[in-house]
């Protein structure tokens, strides 16, 4: 017989919670022992001896509660410190860049540009000796997933990675050790032709609560727009950006870097895979031009956007 999933207790809870709560609680039952019930109750010498009475405990819950902000709001604002040592980002001409495309379902937004002078499928002669931004940003959005999980991998977090078209608004999933439940969960966007919005990041937040999971990572190739940068402020939300997620990469060891540079660039990590099936995409000629399909059309019709890149 399966075992219950034991039930959270409200402590559980207020520690997942944002620091805010805990902090407004705290003020509301300092404000309520120090000020609101002393002068509710007037003469009364019963009310006003239990109220005397009950004052250490007031002042004690409301220590407890303003401990559980400033543990809470420190955690979260826990972050990876810069690396000091950054190796310099060799400025090679991006073989795929990327355009905004928004999936005829409108669950994902993927973005690609392919070159007018090479074959969409054609890969480099030679694998990248060492890591670059520009690299970084021309790996397709499946690819840029399993680099992001490989990376705490390398970092001692277990990190498992989900299934194609089961993402739920989640990439990967953290563990430390052998815990049931994620301390973190990521979401990734390989963006390079516009910043991340704050709607993301905050649809992020939302599966944050929904899972009850306390600490969010969202990763990108690209930038983030200021509400986005904002919004993460106020939330247990770590934003990371290519230029971040190339300074992490490099204040890696020599060997992890080589084993993640082997990770990003085994095989075909140029062409992007289909978000449902997981297989490569193949190019396509339209009306509206050049665009990527789904190998098992018209079983499945998800298409990118393919378009020149700027000169």
């Amino acid at each position: 017989m399966a075992r219950r999933k034991r039930k959270e207790s409200g402590l559980d809870l207020l520690i997942a919670a944002p620091w805010q709560i805990s902090a407004i609680l705290a003020f509301i039952i300092l404000a309520g022992t120090r000020w609101i019930f002393p002068s509710m109750v007037g003469g009364n010498q019963v009310l006003g001896s239990f109220m005397i009475a009950l004052k250490p405990f007031g002042y004690f819950v409301a220590t407890v509660f303003g401990l559980i902000a400033c543990i809470n709001y420190f955690r979260h604002r826990k972050n990876f410190s810069s690396p000091q040592n950054v190796p310099p980002m060799h400025h090679v001409k991006p073989r795929v860049a990327f355009v905004d495309v928004n999936k005829s379902d409108d669950r994902v937004a993927k973005v690609w540009e392919a070159s007018s002078n090479r074959s969409p499928f054609k890969q480099p002669e030679s694998k990248p000796e060492e890591w670059s931004l520009s690299l970084l940003k021309q790996l397709e959005w499946k690819r840029f997933e399993e680099l992001c999980a490989a990376f705490y991998r390398e970092v001692g977090l277990r990190a498992e990675t989900i299934r194609c078209g089961a993402d739920g608004g989640v990439d990967a999933k953290l563990f430390r050790g052998d815990a049931a439940e994620p301390e973190s969960i990521i979401q990734c966007k390989a963006w390079n032709f516009r910043p991340v919005g704050v709607k993301p990041v905050r649809e992020l937040f939302g599966v944050m609560a929904h899972q009850k999971v306390g600490r969010g990572i969202f990763m990108t190739t690209s930038t983030y727009t200021k509400e986005a940068i904002e919004f993460a402020k106020e939330n247990p939300i770590f934003l990371i950006d290519g230029e971040k997620f190339f300074s992490m990469l490099g204040k890696l060891p020599s060997g992890a870097q080589r084993k993640l540079l082997s990770v990003a660039t085994d095989g075909d990590y140029l062409t992007p895979t289909c978000p449902s099936c997981g297989t490569k995409m193949v190019g396509r000629n339209g009306s509206k031009g050049n665009f990527w399909g789904c190998l098992n059309y018209p079983r499945c019709k998800q298409t990118f956007v393919m378009r020149e890149a700027p000169v």
